[in-house]
């Protein structure tokens, strides 16, 4: 069966990636009581020390704009607004096969 994923990047203050990568984290530990998340994956790249990259794979595109309108994940973002200098959507594919575990 076929799944969606997003792939992104947020882009921190000058100085805040510690603070918004705490907020990330506290998405990822929601995202563990939703079982149309399979994935939920925070990283960063070496060059871009004010980044944080996200990779996600959900039961479908519906189960991931359904879970942007959860309050617990609202209530993150409002927090985290204000230290957010910019986000991108790198890419949205259509996940066919793999495996991932942490």
């Amino acid at each position: 069966m076929e799944k969606f994923c997003v792939y992104g990047k947020l882009m921190a203050q000058e100085g805040k990636v510690q603070e918004l990568t705490a907020y990330m984290q506290e998405v990822v530990k929601e995202m563990q009581n939703l079982d149309t998340c399979f994935c939920y994956i925070l990283g960063e790249k070496a060059d871009e020390p004010n980044s944080i990259y996200i990779y996600e794979v959900w039961e479908s595109e519906q189960a991931h704009n359904d879970s942007l309108n959860l309050e617990v994940f609202q209530n993150l973002i409002a927090k985290a607004r204000p230290i957010i200098a910019g986000m991108e959507n790198l890419h949205k594919l259509t996940i066919f096969d793999g495996k991932a575990s942490f």
